[in-house]
This record gives C-alpha cells, sequence and structure tokens, in this order.
C-alpha cells in the first residue's frame, strides 16, 4: 500500500472542526444536492498535496476555513498533514503542519501552527509514496532542465475534478498547462516502471567505470609513447635473432617481442673451436660473461620481488591508515559500557546481533594499530635491501659490460676469431646487440595487466550502456502499454459498451491521451463523440493505471478521486434526491454499468486501492448505498451553517 486517505479535515475560523471520514481500500461516495461543496474536496486534496495554488472556490467555503488537512494511511503508519487556507485574494500559504504515529488522532486546531514549508512537505509525501531517486535528462539538444518525479506527478494521475474528467482534450489532470503535460510525460517512464529503480545509481556505476577506463586507456598510451620507436627496434632484432636460429618466436606487441629478446639473452654462449688462439683467455671471459649473466638474472628477480612486497606494504599501509582512520572516532566510547547500549543516548539497541560491541571496535583498532606500527617499523629496512639488491645489480652490469670488451679485444687479436664466418659467431653478435638494447631499456612497467582491464571495463560499460540505453526504455513502455491496453480494450468492450470499444485501446504516452487504432486508422479520444464515451475513456485509463501501479508496486498514491462522473447521464438538476426515476432506461442502465465496473475494479485489487466520489446520483442499489459515506441533504454539507467567515 503506497498511500490512501482515511479523514479530510477542514477548520473553522474559531477552532471548530469538520471531519470526512473514508474507507481505505473501498469505494467511498459523497452524495448530495448542488452547491453543498462536493467538488471542492479534490481541491482540497490538491492543495494538501502541495499544489502551487489554493483551487477551493473563492466565497463561503474560503472564508470560513483556517485550515485544510488530510489524515493519510502509509505503508507503515498514519500521518496527519495540514495546509492554512491563505488569505482572500492570496493563492496559497506555506504553512504545514505534519504529525506522524502509528495511530495519529486529528489534532484540535489549537495544536495547529507551521511546521514545515510546501518544499518539506513535498519532500514527505514523496518519500511516503515510494519514490525514490531518479532523474529524467532530456536529449540533447532541447533546452529543458532534468526532472524528477515527485508527489504532485504521482498525483496528476489520481484526482479527476468534474472538468477534467469529461474532457475529450485531456486525460490527466493539470494536463491543459503545457508545462505539467510535458512533466508528466517525461516522468511517467519512471512512474511505470520501465526505468528500474536503481537507474541513478547504475548511471553512477557507468560515470565511476568510464572514468577507470580512461585512466587505463591514458596510461597505456603514455607508456607506449615512451617506448616510441623502441617497439620497432624490438621487433627487428627478434627478426636477426629467428634468422641467426636463436629463436622461433613471433610477435604481436612490443612487450611480447621484449620477453622474447630477454629469453634470447639468457642463452648460454657456446666457446669457439678450442684450436683456435687465445683460447684459454676467451674461453675464461665465456665462462665469466655466463657466471655474470647467472648474477644478474638473480639480483633482478630479487629486486622483483622486493618490490613487489614493497607495494605490497603501501598497500597494506592505506588500507589499514584509512581503516584505523575510521576506528579512531571510537574514542568517544571510553569507558562506556561494552554491552548492547548506545553510548551516544544510553538506548538499549534493539536486535543487536549483528552491531559489534564497543570492546569489540576497540580491539579492531588496536590490533590494526599494532599491524601497521609493525610494518611501518620495517619500511627502512626493507628500503636499505632494495637499495643493496639496485647497486649490486648496476656493479654487475658494468662487470658485463667490461666482460663484452674483453671478449671483443681477444676476437680482434685473433686472425682466426676476425675471419669466422659460422653460426656462433653470427649468433654472438646477435646476442650482444640484444644485450645492449635491453641494457638501455627505460624501466617501465608492463601494460599487458592494464589492456585485460581496459577489456574488462569497456565491457562493463558496455553493458550497463545497454541497461541505460532509450531504446531499452522504449521497449519497456511499449511492453507495459501492451499490457494496459488488454484492461481498456476488455473494459471498454464488455464493460462500459464504449465507441470504437471493437478496436485495439492505446494509451499514448507521447500525447497524454487514448487512442482507438481501427481499420481506417487511429482515433484518439479528441476525435471520439459524445460525453459519455469521453467519461468511460477517462475511467478506462485510470483504472487499468492503477491496476498496473498495485500489481507492480510502483510509487503512485493508493487513491483515485472522481469527481461527478454520472454528469452526462445525470444533470444535478433533474432531481433534488438524486433518483434516477426521471433518467431514461438507457441512460439508468449506462450509469449502473459505470458504477458497476468501478467498483468491480476495486473489488479485484483491495485493499490496495480507494476510490473517492463525489455525486449528485443517489442510486437505490445496496451495494452503491452501502458505499455512501456521506448524504449531504436537507442542510448537511461541507460547511456547517454556524461557522464564522472571515473577510
Amino acid at each position: 500500500m503506497s498511500m490512501q486517505i482515511l479523514d479530510i479535515v477542514i477548520y473553522s475560523h474559531d477552532g471548530q472542526r469538520r471531519i470526512l471520514s473514508l474507507r481505505p481500500g473501498q469505494v467511498n461516495i459523497i452524495t448530495g444536492a448542488s452547491k453543498t461543496g462536493k467538488s471542492a474536496l479534490v481541491h482540497i486534496i490538491d492543495y494538501c498535496f502541495c499544489a502551487s495554488k489554493c483551487r477551493v472556490p473563492e466565497g463561503p467555503i474560503r472564508h470560513s476555513i483556517s485550515w485544510f488537512a488530510l489524515r493519510l494511511k502509509l505503508k507503515s503508519g498514519e500521518a496527519f498533514i495540514a495546509r492554512r487556507c491563505p488569505d482572500p485574494k492570496v493563492e496559497s500559504s506555506e504553512d504545514c503542519f505534519i504529525g506522524i504515529e502509528n495511530e495519529i488522532t486529528i489534532p484540535e486546531y489549537q495544536k495547529l501552527r507551521k511546521t514545515t514549508s510546501t518544499k518539506g512537505l513535498r519532500a514527505l509525501l514523496t518519500g511516503w509514496s515510494g519514490i525514490g531517486d531518479n532523474l529524467y535528462e532530456p536529449p540533447e539538444g532541447q533546452i529543458r532542465s532534468p526532472l524528477s518525479a515527485t508527489i504532485r506527478h504521482a498525483l496528476a494521475l489520481c484526482v479527476q475534478p468534474q472538468d477534467e474528467i469529461i474532457s475529450r482534450q485531456h486525460l490527466f489532470h493539470g494536463a491543459a498547462d503545457n508545462f505539467i503535460a510535458q512533466a508528466l510525460k517525461d516522468t511517467l517512464p519512471y512512474l511505470l516502471g520501465a526505468v528500474d529503480d536503481d537507474y541513478l545509481g547504475k548511471r553512477e556505476d557507468l560515470k565511476r567505470l568510464r572514468d577507470l577506463l580512461r585512466q587505463h586507456e591514458r596510461q597505456i598510451r603514455e607508456l607506449s609513447s615512451l617506448r616510441g620507436v623502441g617497439v620497432t627496434k624490438a621487433l627487428t632484432l627478434l627478426a636477426e635473432a629467428r634468422n641467426a636460429g636463436l629463436s622461433t618466436s613471433l610477435a604481436n606487441t612490443g612487450e611480447e617481442a621484449i620477453s622474447s629478446l630477454r629469453d634470447v639473452v639468457e642463452i648460454p654462449e657456446t666457446p669457439l673451436d678450442e684450436s683456435m688462439s687465445n683460447e684459454a683467455e676467451y674461453e675464461r671471459l665465456v665462462e665469466e660473461r655466463n657466471r655474470l649473466r647467472d648474477q644478474q638474472r638473480r639480483l633482478r628477480e630479487d629486486l622483483a620481488v622486493a618490490r613487489s612486497f614493497e607495494n605490497d606494504k603501501s598497500a597494506f599501509i592505506r588500507e589499514a591508515s584509512e581503516q584505523r582512520a575510521r576506528l579512531v572516532p571510537i574514542g568517544i566510547f571510553d569507558g562506556a559500557d561494552s554491552t548492547h547500549t548506545c553510548p551516544l543516548c544510553s538506548q538499549d539497541i534493539k536486535e543487536p546481533a549483528d552491531i559489534p560491541e564497543t570492546g569489540q571496535i576497540q580491539g579492531m583498532l588496536t590490533d590494526i594499530s599494532s599491524r601497521l606500527d609493525a610494518v611501518s617499523r620495517a619500511t627502512p629496512q626493507l628500503e636499505r635491501v632494495i637499495s643493496d639488491i639496485e647497486s649490486k645489480l648496476q656493479d654487475t652490469q658494468a662487470d658485463l659490460s667490461k666482460n663484452r670488451a674483453e671478449m671483443e679485444a681477444v676476437q680482434k687479436g685473433s686472425e682466426r676469431l676476425q675471419r669466422l664466418q659460422d653460426d656462433a659467431a653470427r649468433q654472438a653478435m646477435v646476442i650482444g646487440r640484444i644485450s645492449l638494447y635491453i641494457e638501455s631499456l627505460p624501466d617501465l612497467p608492463d601494460t599487458q595487466e592494464s589492456e585485460r582491464e581496459v577489456k574488462r571495463l569497456r565491457e562493463e560499460c558496455e553493458a550497463l550502456e545497454a541497461e541505460l540505453s532509450d531504446d531499452r526504455i522504449k521497449e519497456q513502455i511499449d511492453s507495459i502499454l501492451s499490457i494496459l491496453s488488454l484492461s481498456m480494450s476488455d473494459w471498454a468492450r464488455t464493460k462500459l459498451d464504449l465507441e470504437h470499444s471493437a478496436s485495439p485501446l492505446r494509451l499514448d504516452v507521447k500525447k497524454l491521451t487514448i487512442v482507438a487504432d481501427t481499420p481506417d486508422g487511429p482515433v484518439p479520444m479528441d476525435r471520439m463523440g459524445s460525453g459519455e464515451n469521453w467519461v468511460g475513456y477517462h475511467l478506462i485509463g485510470h483504472l487499468a493505471l492503477h491496476k498496473w501501479f498495485v500489481n507492480r508496486d510502483r510509487p503512485v498514491p493508493r487513491f483515485l478521486f472522481l469527481d461527478q462522473p454520472s454528469q452526462v447521464y445525470f444533470p444535478s438538476e433533474t432531481d433534488k434526491d438524486g433518483s434516477l426515476s426521471t433518467v431514461s432506461e438507457n441512460d439508468r442502465d449506462a450509469v449502473l454499468r459505470m458504477f458497476r465496473f468501478i467498483f468491480d475494479v476495486i473489488d479485484e485489487l483491495a485493499p490496495h486501492m480507494q476510490v473517492i466520489i463525489t455525486e449528485h446520483a443517489d442510486i437505490e442499489e445496496s451495494w452503491y448505498q452501502n458505499a455512501i459515506v456521506e448524504r449531504w441533504r436537507q442542510g448537511l454539507k461541507l460547511i456547517p451553517d454556524n461557522w464564522p467567515r472571515k473577510g
């Protein structure tokens, strides 16, 4: 249950109250003679629901009332809302009173005062109706501002004043105003449920993912730019290595090429022919080079492990520091009882099973602080280890350079080595060039992990974009309207026998009207004839919507106010008692069909839907008589005669 009306209340200037009690989950009828104030009720509800203007008629009613009020049944508990009647020649008042209880008592006049403004009242009513965070953003190129659905948009689907229920041009309350009509068009997708309730949350997720995606893409571009022509050089050297028989790898990216070249450099050198001159010295240099390469590889592995540990340590310090920062405020609970008692207000905490005790939280803070201190003390030692490894690695690389120079000197000093053209010589030459290239590379991180992250982020963004796309929302709206069309078409044909009821009927949310799709083309409501059809189409349209709202638990108040739906059959001056005796048999049957239809729908939706009807008709049917909550005849009316008037 979203919201229903329990009482309509008005206060006189001298403190008297007039209470009209209603029944939730049922049809409520207020029948009476003309000029008794029946049509003012719908405007009282509209005004209490934060209308910008008070449309209660000027004259005796406005002059006799000081406050308008409603007692509401909420999903949980009850609320009493009141709004001061504006002074003569003033359109509205910002004075609003609010009370909320499990079962609230209608307050006396003396207790009414301003406790909030219409802005605050509107926010509360919006929340009570179940409307969550939502936002409609107009398409690009349109100048109107983004719009959030509120109780004012939902109420437009809940009230039908006397002049609107018979309108052929406008189906919804206030739609004659172009601004209100456009706001309804923009918010209907949310109220119907075509837009997910977590739409805004998903939009925020999409924005966050797009930001992360841009960061990773920028990082990859920057690293690629730093490598520059080095990628081309790496691919060229890898081709030479393949040609020399040192590798069989094929690379598609610079990272793959560099990885393959590192493997080539690790291949031990084969000593040249032992019969060559300077063979002993050359062999010693080869063995020394292999030893230095092994040492270089081990140092690089040690350095990688140390740096990985340093990164993990830094991540731990950040996370632990953040947790400690969150837990430090627990100091305000020092000395507090560690039982399930709130240390701020000393109230017992209900259902405390999942709530940690103060002592537990303090223990967490102590544990995190001790671990953080331990890691912080180890930081200088780790930095010294990394510095020592880097120093040893530089020394090893210098020794390798010296070794290579000595080997080249030995080669130049031997005619046989200079004339050597065999595979071993070519391989040694290629390995040397590759070693030079590898040692000259800047220390840039691998981008493969970033590239995998970019792929994942793109997939998540595409999935969210599909969920939030206008096309998906349109598909949802079309599906909902198709379901509504089934009820509307069936009711028009089997319940009310309306014109064009043999054709499928649909709600046009772009034009806010009902359309019959006939063999000769679409016929909108403003091209249909007779007031009987206009009222009938208003009824089937609104009741189909409210059936959907109830069944889908949408955030729209669970009441529909109909002001004199029988007016096209039963002019008020026909009979002072509201009897149908002077009405033609055909019209009498039509009136009975109309009311019986309303009762049947509400019986189907009970207790989740309430209909309030103000009527001149007083039909002699038991089901109708049982629904009458007040009969305003023989002097009974909205404003008692003894109420003083102001102005």
